[in-house]
């Protein structure tokens, strides 16, 4: 697992303006990626890791950027994910509402839902 890489960062974007680094990369939003509730996470291929994986979704009538990889998915659910290469949308359904429940659960705290 040591020679495993995160992926790269985003280079310079619009009128001279920097996304912001992040050693994780940058999520859909361009906000920077952490590590992620579980950690780095060797994807099914083997040469990368991944932190995060999002998804977009309609929460108290607006659209939120939310993590999948949750606390409470189990070991099947994750290699779902690290394995997984299509559209996030086509994820099994438990997985996405699990991610919905945790992303509510803190946004009621006043919390991200990301481990930030």
């Amino acid at each position: 697992m040591d020679n495993l890489l995160a992926p790269g960062n985003e280079p310079l974007v619009g009128k001279g303006k920097k996304k912001p680094k992040s050693p994780y990369g940058l999520r859909e939003d361009g906000s920077p990626k952490g590590k992620g509730y579980l950690g780095l996470i060797p994807t099914g291929n083997g040469d990368e890791v991944m932190s995060e994986k999002s998804i977009s979704v309609g929460l108290d009538g607006k659209e939120v950027l939310i993590p999948l990889i949750v606390p409470t998915l189990d070991k099947k659910e994750v290699d779902i994910l690290k394995n997984h290469k299509g559209p996030v949308n086509k994820l099994p359904q438990k997985i996405i509402d699990k991610a919905v429940r945790h992303a509510q659960e803190r946004m009621k705290s006043g919390k991200s839902p990301f481990y930030d």
